[in-house]
């Protein structure tokens, strides 16, 4: 049976993704309480599991808000994950088992079918890397990943889309990194990991290039 605090998480993360609640969208946590019947406990627990996962933002005064990203703050997190994903992607083609190569695959056909469907795509894509990211066996690292690596989440609140031209590339970069996988080779699978996270910041920079200036993007 569902503890209070992960109700509180379901309900307020799906309402986050159904873009009930917005980016900029102050989460009060006793009109919260009061909607989903449950104390304020609970509903501080999940804000602070969702403030881990990037969702929102608890800021120094203590109030919540669901997270917005500039350009500059997505600049600066894209250099951070590409690091962090490249390192990871090297430790797993040292590690990964068989039947973690065999999920890598099942999730990409998935996303392959998922192309034109951006919810569905983001939630498999997050799927697939953090598959890599715990067969790279280090829970210290994982824990650093899974802060930041659903911020593209962010910017489909921000938009209610996402560059969808660059999906059916994704899976073609996915294969390529399956395959350094596969061959356990680490620098293979880095460099594979690094031009796969550059292929999608160039389709977000080539966005907002023609969608127009995000706004605040002059601030970090």
């Amino acid at each position: 049976m569902a503890t209070a605090k992960e109700i509180a998480y379901e309900r307020i993360r799906n309402s986050i993704f159904s873009g009930k609640f917005q980016p900029g969208y102050q989460l009060k946590e006793e009109e919260l309480a009061n909607s989903l019947n449950v104390s304020r406990t609970p509903v501080r627990e999940a804000l602070r599991m969702l403030a881990d996962q990037g969702l929102i933002e608890i800021r120094s005064n203590r109030r919540s808000y669901v997270a917005d990203v500039t350009e500059a703050q997505f600049e600066e997190l894209m250099d951070i994950l590409s690091f962090l994903e490249s390192y990871s992607a090297a430790r797993a083609a040292r590690r990964i088992s068989k039947e973690a190569l065999e999920e890598l695959r099942q999730l990409n056909a998935e996303i392959e079918e998922a192309v034109d469907d951006d919810p569905r795509f983001l939630q498999l894509n997050s799927r697939f890397h953090r598959a890599i990211h715990r067969a790279a066996g280090s829970h210290k690292l994982y824990e650093l990943i899974d802060r930041i690596i659903d911020f593209h989440h962010n910017l489909y609140f921000k938009f209610g889309q996402i560059p969808a031209r660059h999906n059916p590339l994704s899976v073609v970069e996915h294969g390529n990194i399956i395959e350094a996988l596969e061959e356990g080779d680490e620098e293979y699978a880095a460099l594979m990991m690094k031009a796969h996270n550059e292929s999608v910041r160039r389709a977000f920079r080539q966005y907002w290039r023609e969608h127009g200036e995000l706004p605040g993007a002059k601030s970090a």
